[in-house]
């Protein structure tokens, strides 16, 4: 996002205000930036993607990247549909009783099947599952966000605390007596 924030922008810019905050995986970071650029360059339509394709080449090659590309978004959108559901209560209820049925009513392919039935993390984001429905994801099953994240990394929640600053769990769900310790 922020990428994508950066480059709507011209070249010349001005950093107003930042803060950076690590509570444990990922920084919680706010900048504002004002755009000093009187008018914005005129491109084509044609154009515009001939930049953007050529900005973004060889992103794919780097370690641990994932592109959520247009391409990655179509092919994932049954399975992040399936998985924005999951805010439902009835279809919360229905995918903890039984999932099969719902996989079936959502037409997911065996491979989608088998990624939310292993809760392979890493596979399903790599796969083009926007993270937010991976804590959605987790929290229904009781899982927490450090769970989600050492299982990513093919450590277990203690290897992976040793790695942080501050040794707590939290999830979307909150903290309550339903999350894993």
């Amino acid at each position: 996002m922020w990428l994508i924030m950066r480059g709507a922008l011209s070249a010349k810019v001005r950093k107003l205000h930042s803060t950076y905050y690590l509570p444990s995986m990922t920084p919680i970071v706010t900048v504002i930036y004002e755009d000093e650029t009187p008018s914005a360059p005129t491109e084509s339509d044609a154009e515009f993607r001939e930049r953007i394709a050529r900005e973004l080449a060889g992103v794919e090659r780097l370690p641990g990247t994932y592109p959520f590309t247009l391409d990655r978004s179509v092919k994932a959108y049954r399975l992040n549909s399936f998985l924005h559901r999951l805010i439902e209560p009835e279809f919360r209820r229905r995918f903890l009783a039984d999932a099969e049925p719902l996989f079936a009513e959502a037409g997911l392919t065996a491979e989608e099947r088998d990624l939310v039935r292993r809760r392979d993390w890493r596979a399903l984001i790599h796969y083009g599952v926007i993270f937010f429905l991976l804590e959605k994801l987790a929290a229904v099953l009781g899982i927490t966000n450090l769970h989600v994240y050492a299982a990513m990394r093919g450590e277990t929640l203690e290897e992976f605390q040793k790695t942080r600053n501050v040794q707590m769990l939290y999830s979307v769900a909150g903290q309550g007596a339903q999350l894993k310790q």
